[in-house]
């Protein structure tokens, strides 16, 4: 799911479009929802601590479990401090579309690790 803000709004006010998304991301969560920030701050992870993460989850009866890629900006500290846990991809910072490809590929990544496919080399 993609959350989008006014592009105008994003150009000339950054506190209020981080406001603008902390309402539309907090909006969305749920309670139950398991949140993962990602964020060139967090925990660096590889491909083999992801799978075991999500192992975590699954054993810990999680249903949904969202992965989110904040805003040009940043979060707020409220989206922060909502997060279960915050992971980072990379030191470097890339542009959105490429994120949304590298986790949808780390995610199946993943699956493939817990189902001892052959995808993953280690």
């Amino acid at each position: 799911m993609v959350l989008q803000t006014s592009k105008k709004a994003a150009t000339t006010d950054i506190e209020r479009t981080k406001l603008q998304e902390e309402e539309l991301i907090l909006k969305k969560l749920q309670p139950n929802h398991y949140l993962v920030l990602l964020d060139e701050r967090g925990k660096m992870l590889n491909s083999i601590q992801w799978s075991q993460q999500f192992q975590q989850c699954m054993n810990q009866g999680v249903k949904t479990l969202v992965i989110l890629i904040g805003g040009a900006y940043g979060v707020t500290d409220k989206v922060k401090k909502r997060a279960d846990q915050c992971w980072s991809l990379s030191h470097l910072v890339f542009p959105h579309q490429l994120v949304r490809l590298i986790v949808a590929e780390q995610v199946y990544r993943t699956f493939s690790i817990l189902n001892n496919s052959p995808y993953h080399h280690v």
